[in-house]
């Protein structure tokens, strides 16, 4: 071999040695790093994540430890160095390793907001404030980055920096608006989570989806809706009565409405059928007899069932998003009035829209619904959402929005009888079937019996239908 043959291979092997030192330096530093990283308190390694503001609070729902959290999040994730908005998190949290129940909210979270699984079975808790929401709305306000894949990117976002430190299985959990946030979360990102529980989340086409009426129509039995119908009727028949004991109701509160108070009473009387079954497991019997009944008692039922605190300035400032996702994207239910028609004076029943959403929705933008997201979220979920359990109420009104599952995924869908919006794994005839199957998909032991009571479970939050 030549001279200069010796010395380039002398120099090819150094620089492979030299390469393998400098690895194995890295390496070393690496670990060093990572060692010191797991010897941080939870406190301050939520501090070393990018964009993160973090403070320890009072915990709650017998957690040891809780934290607020701001996670400060591009307004639109297509353009990442444009406006920023911080978005609002709580952190329960019990151990690294352990189970994280991943809770992106439909609304806005608080301190005590808290999951079922979480807490049944002591479980680490983050709970998201939705985009738009109270602590976490952009100034100024575009409603245009108010979307579905916006909230979807905000939620791959958190769970990527958060899997920096909880490194074991990931559920996310949600009911309602709620639960529909997880599955779109999942449809975008469905390497996010390992599974999905989704209580009640209706899946609404249209501005006016006429499934809604018809469902209501058939929950119990046709007399019990006759009834409910009567006083709707009778409430509009009568509405000078009414009237008064609502503006006396209003006065009373404290609270400002600015809402136009005939069409206040009209929109709160519409929604009461809904509400009826939607949030309660009252028997029909407690329906007042209008042949019988004061308007006094009446009005006292009906609006323990339909709040007219719905309609007070505060009540649709908070829930001004949601109306806008719903005339946008997310759909509404259609209402039945044909046998309101001629008693109603400000609601259009004629409308090609949903007026009844639109009066509370943002003024002074123009409203254009997007008719293919919501297909393509429920067709995508049918044929691809593996390791999902959709919890359902037959007694609930939006159970007519059920998912109807194909066989094509690996999901559990749940009816339960005589339950609903309220519906939890609790009162399943058999929970069994949701712990079996996520320990089944995550390979480890979900068993709530194992676990210490913390308090009583959550409600969770509800959708917002106008009255209620």
């Amino acid at each position: 071999m030549t001279y200069m043959g010796r010395l380039l291979n002398f120099r090819v092997k150094y620089l492979f040695i030299l390469a393998i030192f400098l690895s194995v330096l890295a390496s070393c530093r690496k670990e060093d790093e990572d060692d010191k990283f797991n010897k941080l308190d939870i406190l301050e390694k939520i501090k070393t994540l990018d964009g993160v503001t973090v403070t320890e609070i009072e915990p709650t729902n017998g957690y040891s430890r809780e934290f607020q959290i701001d996670v400060l999040q591009p307004v639109d994730h297509n353009n990442p160095d444009g406006p920023e908005f911080t978005q609002r998190i709580y952190l329960s949290h019990v151990d690294e390793a352990e189970t994280m129940v991943f809770a992106p909210n439909g609304y806005r979270s608080t301190a005590s907001s808290s999951q079922e699984l979480a807490l049944l079975c002591n479980m680490n808790c983050l709970q998201v404030t939705h985009r738009y929401f109270y602590d976490s709305r952009p100034y100024p306000l575009n409603w245009n980055y108010l979307t579905i894949k916006q909230a979807a990117d905000d939620h791959h976002r958190i769970v990527t920096l958060f899997k920096k430190i909880y490194k074991g299985k990931w559920i996310s959990s949600g009911a309602s608006k709620s639960g529909l946030t997880a599955l779109f979360h999942k449809r975008y990102y469905p390497d996010d989570v390992d599974a999905t529980i989704a209580y009640v989340a209706p899946f609404t086409f249209g501005i006016k989806d006429e499934r809604y009426p018809v469902y209501l129509r058939n929950i119990d039995d046709a007399d019990c809706f006759s009834k409910l119908m009567k006083v709707q009727q009778y409430v509009l028949r009568h509405r000078n009565d009414f009237l008064e004991l609502m503006n006396s109701y209003i006065s009373s509160s404290g609270t400002t409405y600015s809402m136009d108070r005939e069409l206040i009473l009209e929109l709160n009387i519409m929604d009461y059928p809904f509400a009826f079954w939607q949030y309660f497991n009252l028997p029909c019997s407690s329906i007042p007899d209008t042949a019988t009944s004061t308007a006094s008692e009446i009005f006292s039922h009906y609006n323990s069932i339909v709040p007219v605190s719905s309609f007070s300035d505060n009540n649709i400032s908070y829930f001004e998003p949601y109306a806008f996702q719903a005339v946008s994207e997310l759909g509404a239910p259609a209402y039945e009035t044909g046998y309101l028609e001629g008693y109603l004076k400000k609601v259009d029943i004629n409308s090609t829209g949903n007026p009844n959403y639109e009066m509370v929705a943002p003024a002074g933008i123009t409203y254009t619904f997007n008719s293919f997201t919501m297909p393509d979220i429920y067709n995508w979920l049918q044929n691809n959402g593996d390791r999902i359990i959709y919890i359902y109420g037959k007694n609930d009104p939006w159970s007519a929005g059920a998912i109807e599952l194909t066989g094509d995924a690996d999901a559990i869908f749940i009816m339960q009888n005589g339950a609903n919006h309220r519906v939890r794994i609790v009162n399943l005839d058999n929970p069994d079937i949701v712990y079996d199957a996520l320990s089944d998909w995550l390979g480890i032991p979900i068993d709530p019996s194992l676990s210490e009571s913390k308090s009583s479970l959550p409600g969770d939050d509800v959708l917002f239908r106008l009255g209620n």
